[in-house]
């Protein structure tokens, strides 16, 4: 006779060693499959993580870029600053030089200027015709001189001035001027040299 006992003892003894291998194959599958996902999140992410260092640096490369060209720009603008201040300067201080030999023969005409005019009126010209010469030289200088003063304002030099009429300006008026445009050439012929030291 069959024991049927035995037979399903059996026969649930191998379906649950049958069970438990297979799930031994399934666990041991799903944890591979699980490694296997867990490796390929890890890859993904450092990869991700490489791209991200990657741009970061590049960002970074172009910022350092950027700076580099940014203070060359600025040293190359300061540079010219430079170069134009001691250009003005050379200018204003050759305008200065000759507004000071402008100005000094002014003051030095100035006697003569005064007495051709008193007599202008009261003797025939012929006979002062040197004099009269004498006399449109002040005056052109006088023209020359104001128009050093413009080009010197031009080139940012005030010079200060008692002249209210340049048509017949006074005497100590003049020398306060060339006193003082002396006073500035004197003054940018020591930035200039400084300039020119520095260049």
């Amino acid at each position: 006779m069959i024991d049927w006992a035995a037979l399903l003892g059996g026969a649930l003894f191998g379906f649950l060693g049958g069970m438990v291998a297979a799930w031994r194959i399934a666990s041991v599958e799903a944890a591979k499959a699980w490694a296997g996902d867990l490796r390929h999140r890890f890859k993904v992410k450092q990869a991700d993580r490489e791209k991200t260092q990657q741009l970061r640096h590049a960002r970074l490369d172009d910022n350092h870029q950027a700076e580099l060209q940014r203070s060359e720009d600025e040293r190359k603008q300061a540079e010219k600053a430079r170069e134009n201040e001691r250009r003005r300067i050379k200018r204003a201080h050759a305008e200065l030089k000759k507004a000071l030999q402008t100005a000094n023969e002014s003051v030095g005409t100035y006697t003569t200027a005064l007495f051709i005019s008193k007599l202008k009126g009261e003797v025939p010209p012929e006979t002062i015709l040197e004099e009269i010469n004498k006399l449109d030289r002040h005056n052109l200088l006088l023209k020359e001189l104001q128009g050093h003063l413009v080009t010197l304002s031009g080139l940012g030099i005030s010079i200060n001035h008692r002249i209210k009429d340049w048509r017949a300006p006074l005497r100590d008026d003049l020398r306060e001027l060339a006193k003082a445009i002396t006073s500035k050439t004197e003054e940018y012929a020591k930035l200039l040299s400084q300039h020119q030291g520095s260049s």
